[in-house]
């Protein structure tokens, strides 16, 4: 028995040396990866030379209702004023249809069939606030053109609201997550729409892939200057999650 339970252990022991070595070789890592900083700018440059690393459309088809089912409106506030928005995202706590009103338009990213909107729902007298990304379709009627609300996301924010995290990583999550974020995508699929966050000015200094945003918009969130920085058409065809990137550190 004894020498039974020394052959168990012994394979047991051999299985978890294999292991640790295969991790250390990177069986069990998705990629590597090089991230340094150099004269005050933060570099990320993963190693993407396997295969099946490359960019994929993300299918929007079953996302898209058909358009008999869809009710028209003659601005794009409207469209969203009169949209289930609300009742898509239940978690957020914030009062009924307080998302469906655009307070504050911050930016509209105009598209062939399609128009996305960047507004805010309330202003910083008011105890919660939303800032909110949706997708319009559009037509044009009687020479005017009409919207009808697609799909939305939201969040929101409060006095109490702290920004923590490091600012460098937080971009890569951003671009990671961009590949679902084309269904917010005005010029879905001829371009590829990437944006994200940020609450450092050194934001206005990101590379991706080696290009500079096509826009930065600053706005003010309960006395808190914000960053939302966008490409239109970024061009890569790698996956979000493998994309370098570089920007300066804040001092």
């Amino acid at each position: 028995m004894k020498k039974f339970w020394k052959i168990i252990l012994i394979i047991i022991g051999t299985i978890f040396f294999i292991f640790i070595a295969l991790i250390g070789i990177g069986v069990f890592v998705d990629f590597e990866y090089d991230d340094h900083i150099e004269n005050g700018r933060y570099t990320y440059v993963p190693e993407d030379e396997n295969n099946g690393n490359e960019y994929i459309e993300f299918n929007m088809k079953d996302n898209d209702e058909l358009d008999s089912e869809l009710t028209y409106y003659n601005s794009i506030e409207k469209a969203i004023l009169n949209s289930p928005l609300k009742e898509e995202h239940e978690e957020l706590s914030a009062p009924k249809d307080f998302l469906n009103h655009v307070d504050e338009t911050l930016h509209i990213w105009q598209g062939k069939n399609y128009d996305t909107i960047f507004y805010r729902a309330g202003n910083d007298n008011d105890d919660i606030q939303g800032l909110v990304m949706a997708r319009c379709k559009k037509q044009v009627q009687n020479g005017h053109i009409q919207y009808a609300f697609i799909n939305a996301s939201p969040a929101t924010t409060t006095p109490a609201t702290t920004y923590g995290g490091d600012f460098k990583k937080f971009i890569h999550s951003s671009l990671t997550l961009s590949d679902v974020q084309q269904d917010l995508n005005p010029d879905y699929p001829e371009k590829r729409f990437v944006f994200g966050y940020a609450r450092e000015k050194e934001i206005y200094s990101l590379e991706v892939e080696g290009q500079k945003p096509d826009g930065i918009i600053e706005y003010e969130v309960y006395g808190t200057v914000m960053y939302m920085w966008y490409y239109n058409d970024l061009q890569s065809n790698k996956r979000g999650d493998l994309l370098s990137y570089s920007v300066d550190v804040p001092k």
